[in-house]
Order: C-alpha cells, then sequence, then structure tokens
C-alpha cells in the first residue's frame, strides 16, 4: 500500500513540474506591436495579447529596469490598435490602472459581443523606452515578459 502511495505521489509531482516547465517556457502573454505616439510626447502604446486558458493579472512595468512616469491598461472594446489610433476618453475605449483590471484570454472572447473587452494596449509615458519588463501572474505563478525595443531611427 505504501508504495503504490508513493507512487501516485511521485506521479503528480512529475505531472505538476512537467505542466510549470511547459507554462515557463510558453508564457500566455506576448506583445504584438508597439508604437510612439503621433503627436512626439513620450507616450507609447504597446499592444498586448493573452494567448492562455485564463485571465492574466498585470503586476508591474518597468521602463529600462526604472518605473515609468505614467503607466496605464487602456481596453478597446472595439476596433484592435493602429498607428493613428487616438485614446481620447470614448465609449469604445477606457483607461484603466495597471492592476486594475484583468486580461481575458483571447478565445473566450466573442469577437460579435458587444461591450466586452476585445483589445489591450499599454499606454506608457517614458523618454527613450529601450527595454520594458512587465511582470504578470497566470494560474497564481509568477511571470515576466521582457522585451527589447528598435529606436526608431
Amino acid at each position: 500500500m505504501k508504495k503504490i502511495l508513493f507512487a501516485l505521489l511521485l506521479s503528480v509531482l512529475v505531472v505538476g513540474a512537467i505542466f510549470i516547465v511547459y507554462l515557463k517556457s510558453n508564457p500566455p502573454l506576448v506583445m504584438q506591436s508597439y508604437m510612439k505616439m503621433q503627436d512626439n510626447t513620450a507616450v507609447t502604446l504597446i499592444t498586448l495579447d493573452n494567448q492562455g486558458l485564463r485571465e492574466i493579472k498585470l503586476k508591474q512595468l518597468l521602463v529600462n529596469d526604472k518605473l515609468p512616469e505614467h503607466v496605464g491598461l487602456v481596453i478597446s472594446k472595439s476596433e484592435p490598435f493602429e498607428v493613428d489610433t487616438k485614446l481620447e476618453e470614448s465609449s469604445e475605449m477606457s483607461l484603466h490602472k495597471l492592476t486594475q483590471v484583468a486580461m481575458l484570454p483571447r478565445q473566450y472572447i466573442d469577437p460579435q459581443a458587444i461591450g466586452k473587452p476585445q483589445h489591450y494596449a499599454l499606454q506608457v509615458t517614458a523618454p527613450d523606452i529601450k527595454k520594458i519588463t512587465i511582470q504578470y501572474e497566470y494560474l497564481k505563478l509568477p511571470f515576466t515578459l521582457t522585451a527589447e525595443l528598435q529606436s526608431e531611427q
């Protein structure tokens, strides 16, 4: 009986370790694109996508390993973010604090449903962004997404 219980416990631990390694090697948060706003301010828009099965809770964003002047989560309920996207307050877009709203998984959002969050972006106010680090939580596990941004020539 002890051998069966030990084998069962060991197999659960092995499966759990494999699951965690899989999650760490295939993180759910993906950076789609980034764009500097047209008015030449220090505002950059970074579009994100949750490709996981559960919601993502954003925890912190670092720019060049420092906290930025301002960061907010922009949710568009209609159209994706493009180069000429205006971020004024409207019924289609809303600005939230970084930790205020969890990102829903892409596959569970009905594109035909009106009023559901469809597209996510980070509005970052910081000069000369070279590297961003996004710390987030998925399935109660901490993750980090780091991206090197190319400067425009």
